[in-house]
């Protein structure tokens, strides 16, 4: 059971290499499962066993349940954040080396261990601008290559000898991808564009701009002796989406809904959160208000909502590594297998308090499941989630929870197939109660 359900995650993750076709694919799962997609112009008119959702800039998305008595326990809300650290393509990207090989401009997205990126079958993912019926209101579409057709060639180590020394590898020179071989009357300028009209079938003149990003082409799997571990990027923050949506959907099959449950795809957390799409912007709060005047007919509904509310901030955590153990807390070690993770910081970068500890502790009773504790050693600064954010836009409960993994950030992340199916579970109670 546990193998198959992270193998199914590993679909998702492999059909999902950016956050627009992360939200693409459940979108897609939402109305599949009777979910109707709302349209923001107008007035919103909603009703009790009713299911909907929104998304905005086609990377984030917000679905929501309900149930009898939607204002008696305030909104029940799991949040995750549906970007990965990668490389996007810039504008004007062509770049002929020596009237051979054709390069794309790229720059950085989050925070990513570039090294991993190196000697590695990429692909190219995203989506595509197309003009529409007026200027204000241009298409969009997906795109997805699904195919290796760049690569970042590491340096000979001949070349470099001290390269094992220790090297800062630069973002503009050393890690552009080599996507062909080109000749002596080859014309670069504009064959981005060329690309993309045979890929998605359309007029090359019909193109305005391009969201382009870089992931890796092979398919995560499972590993180890006995298959305990998922090696999978994006696993950050991934396998906290595809929880959470498989929770929420087997949640919305029950047919016996109470008060408002919630699902929160968010983007552009790895860089900070701060866009109309990001999760310190006014999308959530202004939509949660505006079902609560659309339900109850006043928005003082929206503040006392808000207070009795209990969401959970869903993103990884730092396993004990077994090669660094000096860089973990020296009494709270959270490692691979035995629970998934509470994370605690005293600078608020993650939302815990004794309170959200307290239902944290009884939620897992409730779903039978074993909970570590994650802390950051007092001299390494650790990452932050949208936990802070979510509690002080709301007023309200923000549980900061996550599963731990080896290797954050590198192209291709270590989780465990037990700790993976554990957070399905407690997912799956939390929307239930």
């Amino acid at each position: 059971m546990e193998k198959q359900y992270a193998k199914k995650m590993i679909d998702f993750l492999q059909n999902s290499p950016c956050s627009f076709l992360a939200v693409e694919n459940s979108k897609n799962k939402l109305e599949e499962n009777g979910f109707i997609c709302l349209n923001n112009i107008e007035k919103w008119e909603l009703k009790e066993n009713g299911k909907y959702y929104i998304t905005r800039n086609g990377s984030t998305l917000i679905a929501f349940i309900i149930g009898k008595q939607p204002n008696k326990t305030g909104f029940k809300m799991i949040a995750s954040h549906t970007d990965s650290p990668s490389f996007v393509i810039k504008p004007n990207c062509e770049i002929k080396v020596s009237n051979n090989y054709l390069k794309l401009n790229t720059e950085g997205y989050g925070g990513m261990i570039l090294s991993t990126w190196l000697d590695r079958p990429l692909s190219i993912c995203g989506r595509v601008i197309l003009k529409g019926e007026d200027v204000f209101n241009p298409k969009t579409q997906t795109i997805d290559f699904k195919r290796p057709i760049a690569i970042i060639p590491n340096l000979a180590i001949h070349l470099n000898r001290e390269i094992n020394n220790g090297h800062k590898y630069s973002k503009q020179k050393e890690m552009l991808p080599l996507v062909s071989l080109t000749g002596q009357d080859f014309n670069e300028k504009g064959y981005i564009y060329e690309l993309i009209a045979n890929e998605i079938n359309v007029d090359k003149d019909n193109i305005l701009d391009y969201e382009l990003f870089l992931y890796e082409a092979e398919k995560g799997s499972l590993i180890g002796l006995n298959e305990e571990f998922i090696s999978c990027s994006r696993l950050d923050d991934l396998m906290m989406v595809y929880n959470s949506l498989e929770a929420f959907l087997n949640y919305s099959n029950a047919n016996n809904y109470t008060g408002i449950k919630v699902l929160y795809l968010a983007d552009n957390e790895e860089v900070g959160s701060h866009t109309g799409q990001g999760a310190d912007g006014a999308l959530l709060r202004d939509t949660l208000r505006r079902l609560c005047i659309s339900l109850f007919n006043n928005e003082e509904s929206f503040y006392s909502m808000a207070e009795k509310s209990v969401f959970i901030s869903a993103d990884l955590a730092h396993g004990l590594h077994p090669n660094y153990v000096d860089k973990h807390d020296i009494t709270n070690q959270p490692v691979l297998n035995k629970g998934v993770c509470l994370k605690y910081s005293s600078s608020q970068k993650y939302s815990t308090t004794g309170v959200c500890a307290g239902i944290f502790d009884r939620l897992c009773k409730e779903a039978g499941i074993e909970y570590q504790k994650f802390v950051n050693h007092s001299d390494v600064i650790g990452g932050s989630t949208i936990g802070a954010m979510l509690a002080s836009q709301f007023n309200t409960t923000v549980i900061d929870f996550g599963v731990c993994i080896l290797g954050m950030h590198s192209i291709r992340e270590l989780g465990s197939v037990k700790d993976n199916y554990d957070c399905y579970k407690l997912f799956s109670k939390f929307y239930e109660l």
